[in-house]
């Protein structure tokens, strides 16, 4: 089975040089899935700090956009081909590295759902350095059966 027909794969925010301005990534709504894995892949870095959160919203314009939090995150470098289960502290973590993958994932119902949240996205904070890097979401366990998976980047 090809995991291009049983996943939506999105490109949340392309690569780029970030030095300067915070990024927020497009939103993406989990009514329709059960999982998301975010993997963020740096490039070249010059030591800046960014700082990576996750936002819950209502909708996927980010409607009453507040925190989500997270335990931990899988972090490896591209060259070594391993990930390693690392703890987050205060719900953020830091991209650190050049050339790095961090992956974090996310089950639906770790959205506050009871409220209506149903929409997630990832922020990271100005690196204040030339730090480059992008966002895909992989939305995983689709709840209805269906030829081609259901749109997640509208409500």
């Amino acid at each position: 089975m090809k995991l291009v027909e049983t996943a939506k794969i999105i490109g949340a925010a392309q690569p780029k040089d970030y030095s300067g301005a915070a990024m927020t990534a497009k939103y993406v709504s989990l009514k329709n899935y059960d999982h998301l894995t975010i993997i963020i892949h740096t490039g070249a870095w010059a030591a800046g700090t960014a700082a990576v959160t996750l936002l819950q919203a209502t909708n996927v314009s980010a409607g009453s956009a507040t925190g989500l939090g997270m335990d931990y995150m899988w972090t490896g470098t591209v060259a070594s081909g391993y990930l390693t289960k690392t703890a987050v502290t205060a719900d953020t973590f830091n991209l650190a590295a050049a050339n790095s993958l961090y992956v974090i994932e996310i089950d639906a119902d770790e959205l506050d759902v009871d409220d209506g949240f149903d929409c997630v996205t990832v922020a990271i904070a100005d690196p204040s350095a030339n730090d480059y890097y992008a966002v895909n979401y992989i939305l995983t366990e689709p709840r209805y059966a269906e030829a081609t998976p259901p749109s997640a980047i509208a409500n």
